[in-house]
């Protein structure tokens, strides 16, 4: 009996085990990793059209159904959106950005709870918002933006 319970432990963690590991594109990121995204289930590029000239966005859905959407300017990660059932590792979508980020949320309450988060600060904002299986939200680096962009066109939130 216990011999058998340890292949079912086997069962369930190899398939977890076995994912790739590659690197997330993060915000302010090298462009070369966005491809190459470890948890992609689907991925998508494509060269945006004038007057947004010179932009790459890259757009992947995860193995948690989550549709993270990566833009690019001179080989850097400058703004990233989202929308899916969970809301993603923001951890990872944000890299070296996540310590502003989480320095400038707000105090949980019960007065702050599910509420949209709006983090705005001279090198980062982001939007977040949503319920459970419908989460959406964008973040950017403003000193990354190229000059003359209006991010609504990007669909992400200024």
């Amino acid at each position: 009996m216990r011999f058998l319970s340890c292949y079912k432990i086997l069962g369930i963690l190899m398939p977890l085990l076995l994912q790739p590991a590659g690197a997330w594109a993060v915000l302010g990121g090298s462009a070369a990793t966005v491809g190459q995204d470890g948890q992609s289930v689907t991925s998508n590029a494509r060269q945006l059209a004038q007057p947004i000239g010179g932009i790459q966005e890259q757009t992947i859905l995860t193995a948690q159904n989550v549709t993270v959407t990566e833009y690019t300017a001179n080989g850097l990660v400058f703004a990233i959106r989202w929308s899916g059932p969970v809301m993603p590792d923001l951890s990872v979508l944000l890299g070296t950005y996540f310590p502003q980020y989480a320095s400038h949320l707000p105090v949980p309450t019960a007065a702050t709870r599910n509420k949209p988060i709006l983090v705005r600060s001279p090198g980062l904002v982001v939007h977040a918002n949503g319920h459970m299986r419908a989460y959406t939200g964008s973040a950017y680096a403003p000193s990354l933006v190229p000059s003359g962009l209006n991010l609504n066109t990007l669909g992400v939130d200024p």
